[in-house]
């Protein structure tokens, strides 16, 4: 190996660990309590994660360098599941533990392995089937709970983190999916399209807001009913915003910073490590890429969930984890290069 090769090989492993760390920072800051206590809008919330995208993403490219029909296929294409992506992440880390939520998105590349073998006759071999079986256990293993387990173990894993779970997995894997298309077509206008990717998850986001916000509206009981000075103090207490710290939700304007630093430190986290993502998917063997970063994601985050949430894992679970980490391996195909 020449000094250039292996020059070569430093940066791009030094790359991976930047991609790893940025991916569990922003499952971390998606899982931290202060979230709630901020009351962040889902939708205004990932509308700025997708403006911190555009910022980046137009610095990283020194601007826009030209642009084709099909990046705008893509880009709208993108859009659309990454606006899907981005809400279902955030309430499956903010409803679920890490180290669960972070192995099904990590998972997701199963999915993206049995379309690339449908659609683009991507030869799968028995290792990768393997791989399939044992994420499918894996799963069963960390969501099952036995009847003798008490209600407060079997609050960890409620229907609404399963819902939100399995769509984030969905939209991980049609990501890869889309991206995939992309590279055959307009490979060369990665950035563009991302730009135009994030406006769309914008607007759309904008669209889906306000008609959840009318749709709250026609069902909240009429107003009317209240007398006006009733309203105000319901709305604003006399004590300053001491009922308001009462119930564990932060006054305005510390509302306001957080979820604006939170929003900014997500939109920086999540670009990071999707931009750093699609280059080393090229620059790497798959072999190698997916179940290093794959797998650095769960086990990392499994460390997160322990050390910095308390989050307790049963026997059962550890199993599962443990499982899931050797069928990221299995699926990468990382066996059969030997």
């Amino acid at each position: 190996m020449s000094v250039s090769e292996s020059y070569t090989d430093t940066m791009l492993y030094l790359f991976l660990a930047v991609s790893v760390l940025a991916a569990v920072a922003n499952n971390m800051l998606l899982h931290l309590p202060i979230l709630k206590r901020c009351r962040v809008n889902e939708f205004a919330f990932n509308g700025g994660v997708a403006a911190v995208w555009i910022v980046l993403l137009l610095a990283f490219n020194g601007g826009l360098h030209g642009y084709s029909s099909d990046t705008f296929l893509y880009g709208a294409l993108y859009g659309i599941v990454l606006a899907g992506f981005l809400f279902c992440k955030m309430q499956a880390f903010a409803n679920g533990p890490i180290h669960f939520t972070s192995l099904i998105g990590s998972s997701s590349f199963i999915l993206t392995t049995v379309f690339n073998a449908v659609y683009w006759k991507e030869a799968v071999s028995p290792w990768q089937i393997a791989g399939i079986v044992l994420m499918l256990a894996a799963v069963f293993l960390i969501t099952y709970r036995p009847r003798r387990e008490s209600t407060e173990q079997k609050q960890k894993l409620t229907w609404k983190w399963k819902i939100y779970a399995a769509f984030f997995f969905l939209f991980s894997a049609l990501t890869g999916i889309i991206f995939r298309f992309h590279q055959a077509a307009d490979a060369a206008r990665t950035d563009e399209m991302m730009i135009f990717a994030s406006a769309v998850v914008i607007a759309l986001l904008a669209i889906l807001g306000s008609g959840a916000a009318l749709f709250g509206r026609r069902r909240r009981p009429a107003a009317e009913s209240t007398p006006a000075a009733e309203q105000q103090s319901a709305v604003q207490p006399s004590d300053g915003g001491t009922a308001a710290a009462e119930s564990g939700v932060l006054p305005v304007k510390k509302r306001v910073l957080a979820a604006g630093a939170l929003t900014l430190a997500c939109g920086v986290a999540g670009c990071v490590y999707n931009r750093l993502n699609i280059y080393l998917s090229g620059a790497m063997a798959n072999a190698v890429f997916f179940p290093l970063f794959n797998g650095g994601n769960i086990i990392l985050s499994t460390l997160a969930g322990w050390l910095l949430f308390r989050e307790s894992l049963s026997k059962m679970q550890m199993a599962g984890i443990a499982c899931g980490m050797v069928a990221v391996v299995f699926v990468s195909n990382f066996f059969g290069l030997f």
